[in-house]
């Protein structure tokens, strides 16, 4: 549909169209309430990985919960051991009631001795219910550990971890939200002077992040989303909604003030909506394409927190698009001279419209412009150094799988996590688990030779602290004759009658040995040097799968599993996508940017600027948290926060570019003169663009200060990578580079006006 024809179609049918969206926002609020208990956990999970099969395995054979919610006792004073240990008895029993409980792994057992030092003792539970559903079941659960005793408790787990996480990331929301909303109506108040349109510029944003959670809601149905969904989709969604509102009211009343006597004829307003929508709408089609592009260049890594925060963002995105190129003109069709009437009650007339057509060359965006054409190569030269001074930190990132410590350090969840951290795990080291078998099918002698030599391997490594597995626990002071015979005869015992002898159970094998050996599998741990995330365990685990191969032993399934191992896949998988999905986002906003503008190096210059952007928005992440500058305390950057800075910036800094060059392109095409275009439209576009990235920065900046710390980062991300883009680069460096380029900014081989 051309833009005449939507002209044509909003205009006759406003009424209509307003109460389509009306029914539409109506039925998306009914879904929108319950996308927090929707969602799932942060989806860095690499499902089709090694160390996912090993968790399955672990699960099925071993009894060795993959998720499991844990219990952290601790002895009070004057308590003596008998007393603690009864306790935690009695308190386990009363947990294995509950309804939901698969299994229990007690510190009081033989297999879980060492989850039991001194004053303090863990407990692992596995239920049946889904960790995104947990929230019932730990009510329940506290509701029983409530109870006074010789001993404290506390809860926590991935799945407790993940629920603290949600309720939080909507807690933040909902403060932003406070904060966010009425800053972008102040600013939307003073570019419009007047209160209708910033009205109607908030309900718009409002709308399509309401009508995006619905969307999201249903489609959490079918597909595991992130927590990050709940906070990535307003936070985007009221950006860009605003912003294209306010590229719309603008364009429109400019359009409106060229027509003369609609109030008294209205024969002018399905013209004002055509002109409206070939300038402004084509401005807003190709920065929601630039957008577009980047969020679905996400998709090439293949984890489900980039999955659904990708189409979160697409979906509030599109909707956002549809609602400011329907539903805002037909809202304008109707209620135009009411909206942008004076406060004296008289609607612009033709002194004022000469008037305001004026300012330009008298305000400030036309001194700066005229600043920037007179010292083109001062002021790129300035803006350079300014950005290199924030791009110079990001050879220092350091990154990271979010964890507990991701929450605030007053959360039970996390204390108990650090707490069995510090007395139970050892520094600088990661228990890795190595699985033999797991298809289903019996273990045979190969399966066991080949753990034999995979035991003694391990032995032998440097880098290895310990090892534990059947072999390891037999010793001759702790094994009886008939323990080694056991193990003997099923190392001895050829392949096709072994089978017939696995026939005996798990439940029928020796107690010390149900830990190490099922009947499909045999297990080991080897404790290594290096923190899971860190390059020494990343390189041990690369060393091994390079040894495997090398000795043939990949014939037969052998697996690393683990935290150190879940995580290099992570981090593997986003590492080896990245440079796809950064050629993918280049190359298509370099086309879509060609076919906006019609030129070569329009494009080329606007992608480098946007990675230059980009690359200070990541210094200023390294700066504070990284290095610990404006009071927060050291950490790693979440391994997404890049990731998803890099997406959804990339196309949101394209969007302000679009707005400038598309005014700038016109100014060019009318008169052919590029440094009048520029100066031009420099002047013309400096206050919207600025009050659209100050709308952006009143949405995001709330976020900044989240209690969670992948949202804290993000809206810090995204600030920083707005202001510089604003500030630096669509300000000085842009409209320097065009000045210096002159009329080679517009060449195009072959292409003619």
């Amino acid at each position: 549909m051309g833009y005449r024809s939507l002209a044509v179609l909003i205009s006759r049918y406003p009424r209509f169209i307003i109460l389509c969206w009306v029914f539409v926002i109506g039925m998306s609020a009914v879904w929108a309430w319950k996308l927090p208990g929707i969602v799932q956990d942060h989806g860095l999970n690499l499902n089709q990985g090694d160390a996912h099969a090993v968790e399955l395995i672990l699960e099925k054979e071993f009894h060795v919960p993959a998720d499991p919610v844990i219990l952290l006792f601790e002895k009070k004073t004057g308590t003596t051991p008998a007393e603690f240990r009864g306790w935690i008895k009695d308190r386990l029993q009363q947990v294995s009631k509950l309804s939901g409980v698969t299994s229990i792994l007690s510190p009081l057992e033989a297999r879980g001795s060492r989850m039991l030092r001194g004053n303090v003792a863990y407990a692992l539970l596995a239920f049946d219910v889904p960790p995104h559903k947990m929230g019932p079941p730990l009510e329940q659960l506290r509701s029983v550990l409530t109870i006074d005793g010789p001993g404290t408790i506390q809860i926590t787990g991935k799945s407790v971890v993940q629920q603290d996480v949600n309720r939080l990331s909507f807690r933040d929301l909902e403060r932003a939200e406070v904060v966010g909303l009425p800053l972008a109506f102040v600013i939307l108040c003073f570019a419009f002077r007047g209160i209708y349109a910033a009205l109607i510029a908030v309900v718009m944003g409002v709308s399509g992040v309401i009508t995006a959670m619905g969307v999201t809601s249903l489609m959490g149905y079918h597909l595991a989303l992130s927590n990050f969904v709940i906070n990535v989709i307003p936070m985007v969604g009221m950006a860009l909604s605003i912003d294209f509102a306010l590229i719309i009211l603008s364009r429109y009343r400019e359009e409106l003030q060229r027509v003369q006597n609609i109030e008294e004829t209205g024969w002018g307003n399905e013209e004002v909506l055509q002109r409206m929508l070939r300038t402004a709408g084509r401005a807003v089609f190709f920065s929601v394409a630039c957008v577009l592009l980047g969020l679905l260049g996400l998709l090439w890594i293949r984890l489900p927190m980039f999955l659904s925060v990708s189409l979160g963002a697409i979906i509030v995105l599109v909707i956002s698009v549809l609602l400011n190129i329907t539903l805002l003109p037909a809202i304008l069709s109707l209620y135009s001279v009411r909206i942008f009437r004076q406060r004296s009650g008289h609607f612009i007339s033709s002194k004022q419209e000469q008037y305001q057509q004026s300012l330009p060359s008298r305000s400030i965006w036309s001194f700066w412009s005229g600043m920037i054409m007179k010292r083109p190569v001062r002021m790129a030269l300035l803006g350079t150094g300014a950005l290199l001074l924030f791009v110079l930190p990001v050879a220092r990132l350091e990154i990271a799988i979010p964890d507990a410590s991701s929450l605030p350090d007053r959360m039970e969840s996390r204390q108990a996590t650090e707490q069995i951290q510090s007395i139970f795990g050892q520094k600088n080291v990661s228990a890795v688990e190595i699985v033999i078998g797991g298809t289903g099918e019996p273990l045979t002698t190969y399966h066991w030779r080949m753990a034999l030599s995979k035991m003694r391997e391990l032995q032998q490594d440097s880098n290895v602290v310990a090892v534990e597995s059947a072999w390891g626990i037999m010793l001759p002071d702790k094994l009886s004759g008939q323990a080694q015979t056991h193990i003997k005869s099923q190392m001895n015992i050829p392949s096709p009658s072994l089978r017939e002898a696995r026939k005996e159970t798990q439940s029928q094998q020796p107690a010390w040995l149900r830990s190490y050996v099922s009947d499909h599998s045999i297990r080991m741990m080897a404790t290594i040097h290096g923190a899971p995330g860190s390059d020494e365990a990343a390189s041990w685990l690369e060393k091994m799968r390079e040894k495997d191969i090398a000795n043939a032993m990949s014939f037969i399934p052998l697996r690393y599993g683990g935290e150190a191992a879940m995580q290099h896949e992570i981090m593997q998988e986003v590492s080896g996508q990245l440079p796809k999905v950064l050629v993918f986002v280049v190359v298509s906003n370099y086309l879509v940017l060609l076919a906006a503008f019609r030129s070569l190096l329009i494009p080329i210059k606007a992608i480098l600027m946007n990675l230059l952007s980009l690359a200070a928005s990541f210094g200023v992440l390294v700066l504070v948290f990284n290095q610990g500058h404006l009071g927060m305390e050291p950490s790693a950057i979440a391994i997404m926060i890049p990731v998803f800075i890099a997406g959804l910036v990339f196309g949101i800094s394209m969007d302000y570019g679009v707005f400038m060059l598309t005014r700038i392109q016109e100014v060019y095409r009318r008169t052919g003169d590029s440094d009048l275009a520029v100066q031009q439209g420099l002047a013309s576009t400096g206050r919207l663009i600025t009050s659209a990235a100050a709308i952006l920065l009143a949405v995001t900046v709330p976020f900044a200060f989240a209690d969670v710390a992948g949202v804290k980062q993000l809206g810090i991300g995204i600030t920083a990578a707005v202001f510089i883009d604003v500030t630096i680069i669509r300000l000085v460096l842009v409209p320097a580079l065009m000045k210096l380029m002159g009329r080679w900014n517009w060449w195009l081989p072959g292409y003619r006006e």
